[in-house]
């Protein structure tokens, strides 16, 4: 099982219209996964469930999202010339032994030039301070907007570059 994660709590994310697209390649290729969007998770979280028991409801989400997956593909957004706070409290939630080991994918989206490529290098620190395993490969998309119509990633080049990014990390 693969856990698809849009690394925003952002409405109406780019960030979760690439999430997407990768879900329904994988399905194409028969792959199981699943979308955890950060806008599913409680809005009090981070008072609620960081430094305490977490609720019923949080333990499901941990269960079926991180416990119940084989590997990862973070999408990750730049915010600031770094990811978004929200996904670094989620993993600061998280019992690092539900992740040690694990394989993880990540894909970075921006608005600018560089397509998140200081957010990717920080996220692949701290999941390596987290004994995770990253693929080498990084796809990045720049200028995301542009990328996009209709709520739905239609650039065939970018389509390309996730497919291709997918195969690899099945085989990984």
């Amino acid at each position: 099982m693969i856990t698809v994660i849009s690394g925003t709590n952002r409405p109406d994310s780019n960030s979760i219209i690439v999430a997407e697209a990768c879900c329904e390649i994988l399905l194409n290729r028969g792959i199981e996964s699943q979308l955890l969007s950060l806008r599913s998770i409680p809005e009090d979280f981070l008072f609620t469930e960081m430094f305490q028991e977490h609720s019923a409801n949080y333990k499901v989400l941990v269960n079926q999202f991180i416990s119940g997956a084989d590997k990862f593909i973070f999408i990750i957004p730049e915010y600031n010339g770094g990811f978004p706070g929200i996904l670094k409290a989620f993993i600061d939630s998280l019992d690092y032994r539900t992740l040690k080991g694990k394989k993880t994918g990540l894909i970075g989206v921006a608005s600018g030039h560089a397509g998140a490529l200081r957010p990717l290098d920080h996220f692949t620190d701290i999941l390596h301070h987290l004994n995770m395993e990253v693929l080498s490969t990084k796809p990045k998309f720049s200028n995301i907007e542009n990328l996009i119509i209709e709520n739905k990633l239609t650039d065939l080049e970018s389509i390309k570059k996730l497919t291709e990014f997918t195969e690899n990390i099945i085989l990984f």
